[in-house]
């Protein structure tokens, strides 16, 4: 006997469904019908039209996508070395491509001949490489900034941008997250980094996108750097006749 028999619950994944990502990807659809970005901007209180530049993104990855388009390695070593000011970093990029990979710890073996993604360094292999705490934290900081993917990006143009993070019950991230790394950011008494502080890091920092950044959550609470939006409200917003009904009633769920 299969489990929804035992526990004599056959429900349509909809009706009980709580996976964030899920409802923030219904959110991207409706948004991407014709006339409702207007709609919501409107909402959210942006008197915007949209144009040539515009665009919706869900689980956006643009610093990752970025550097696989950059061919040119000084280019990438440029990249490191304006934005990752700690001690000795001119020094550590004249070294040979390989001992920059190992320094930063990629994960498996280090490439000869290119400057690998930060999103692979390793915390637990460079945590022996940096003593100082405050360097080993801008690395880390350097290091999640390929890695995180805000739920829905919306580019009012290419340096305009509203960046949703979509709560279904969980509350705001931090990192790192795994226990060996909480373990190491412990014993360099470092405190966690949150989830909004990197985005707004990556965004505003590394990219150069002057962004606003909101949370989507059930019940509406004040916040001194975010806009907060209710799924009532964003849902409530919409047009949804065009919508399949599973994502109709999944918006109804979130909405109640």
């Amino acid at each position: 006997m299969n489990i929804r028999s035992i526990a004599q619950l056959a429900h349509n994944y909809y009706e009980i469904n709580r996976e964030e990502r899920n409802y923030a990807a219904i959110l991207f659809a409706a948004l991407c019908q014709p006339g409702n970005a207007e709609l919501f901007l409107k909402t959210c209180g942006f008197a915007v039209k949209p144009g040539p530049d515009f665009g919706i993104y869900f689980e956006y990855a643009y610093l990752r996508d970025l550097w696989s388009k950059i061919e040119d390695e000084e280019i990438k070593k440029d990249i490191i070395r304006q934005h990752l000011t700690i001690n000795g970093i001119n020094e550590i990029l004249k070294l040979p491509v390989v001992e920059i990979n190992r320094k930063f710890g990629v994960g498996g073996q280090p490439s000869e001949h290119f400057v690998q993604y930060p999103g692979k360094w390793s915390i637990v292999k460079y945590n022996k490489n940096f003593q100082d705490n405050d360097d080993f934290l801008k690395i880390c900081r350097f290091k999640w900034s390929f890695n995180i993917k805000p739920d829905i990006v919306i580019h009012l143009d290419k340096d305009h941008a509203i960046c949703i993070e979509a709560k279904y019950e969980s509350g705001e991230g931090s990192y790192p997250s795994s226990d060996v790394e909480k373990a190491i950011f412990k014993e360099r008494e470092k405190e966690c980094v949150g989830q909004m502080e990197l985005q707004k890091y990556m965004m505003e920092e590394l990219l150069g996108v002057k962004t606003d950044f909101m949370f989507l959550v059930f019940k509406k609470e004040k916040s001194e750097t975010h806009k907060i939006l209710s799924w009532a409200e964003a849902f409530g917003s919409l047009n949804m006749s065009n919508m399949p009904s599973f994502a109709i009633e999944m918006a109804k769920r979130i909405s109640s």
